[in-house]
């Protein structure tokens, strides 16, 4: 099917949600949430890692596997499971060969939380490490967003409980990281970070905020500079868990929900510089359920992601489930008149 010069079709398309296709991942009564989501560079395995919570929202971490393109999952497994709370995974393929999961861990004292390491050489059986040391005397960091560059740099964005949000370095597949605390904001919670290989350009998003949380966005050429004011992203209404990424034609995308009726949906915004940023797509529109935490997967194409999220149905229920759609088209106008499939 060939869309050129359609564009009515395409935006029928981007704001409706027409032909999604939601496929569940996880199923059951338990409260599923926070996947993070990688495509094996040795055998092509998605490799999904999640939280999974009990009543006290105390979590361990899980892990399903796909061999056939995400049509099936293996059973759910734990792999980093004990009487502490282990949240937040951060899955990356640092080699052949070799994997890497990094997570808050802690107990019911926030200041006890900190970051961990755990490794595989299989991408399913994980053993953990070491606490991560990035240079902090007391405890208190949680939610580790990590990326990896080219070259094998690992890039590592976190927030601290006590304030702030913050990135780190490693050079050694994350073994040990960069202890210069450098901030990319001294408010916020929950940032993420991408870089983009063709410039060395970071971009980094985060929320600020109580009930009615409000998106922000940097970019920096220096990992350890972020003096460059922040731009508003997405300040009107109530908005969460952002997460950037970079196309294969190096465009941003950056993925969050918002706020409608009392539940939340997932919506994305492209940008080709990370300055100016197109309209808003929304990716679900789905009042009887909650989407949360959505995590995109890369493929080849530079308009269509497929998408791995939390949804809990019906909303109030606490039922989370971890679910895909294969196929989420993220383009802007630019686009538009010569999307061939």
């Amino acid at each position: 099917m060939i869309f050129r010069g359609s564009a009515s079709l395409v935006l029928l398309i981007l704001a409706t949600g027409a032909f999604a296709d939601v496929l569940p991942v996880t199923t059951g009564n338990a409260l599923d949430y926070q996947v993070s989501i990688i495509r094996s560079s040795t055998d092509g395995v998605r490799i999904a890692v999640f939280e999974r919570l009990d009543g006290s929202v105390f979590g361990d971490l899980w892990l399903t596997r796909s061999t056939d393109g995400g049509t099936s999952w293996s059973a759910p497994a734990p792999i980093i499971a004990t009487t502490a709370n282990e949240r937040h995974p951060a899955l990356i393929q640092t080699g052949a060969s070799s994997y890497s999961l990094f997570y808050l861990k802690g107990t019911s004292a926030t200041t006890s939380y900190r970051l961990w390491r755990a490794t595989s050489s299989d991408g399913e059986h994980f053993t953990e490490q070491a606490m991560i040391d990035l240079g902090w005397a007391s405890g208190g960091e949680v939610n580790p967003h990590v990326v990896r560059h080219a070259n094998g740099t690992l890039t590592m964005s976190y927030q601290r409980l006590s304030g702030g949000v913050y990135v780190a370095e490693s050079s050694d597949a994350g073994i040990s990281w960069d202890q210069l605390k450098t901030p990319i904001n001294a408010i916020g919670q929950l940032p993420r970070i991408t870089f983009r290989e063709s410039d060395g350009l970071y971009l980094a998003s985060y929320q600020t905020g109580s009930t009615a949380l409000q998106m922000f966005i940097k970019t920096s050429t220096d990992v350890h500079d972020w003096s460059a004011p922040a731009q508003d992203f997405a300040i009107s209404g109530n908005n969460h868990d952002s997460l950037p990424v970079v196309m294969p034609d190096g465009a941003f995308v950056v993925f969050w929900i918002r706020e409608s009726g009392g539940q939340f949906d997932i919506a994305a915004r492209r940008s080709l510089d990370g300055l100016v940023w197109a309209p808003t797509i929304s990716v679900t529109a789905t009042p009887s359920e909650n989407d949360v935490e959505p995590h995109p997967l890369i493929g080849t194409s530079p308009g269509v992601v497929e998408l791995y999220w939390g949804r809990e149905s019906p909303v109030g229920s606490s039922d989370y489930d971890i679910v895909r759609d294969p196929a989420v088209i993220v383009l802007d106008s630019l686009f538009i008149g010569s999307f061939d499939p």
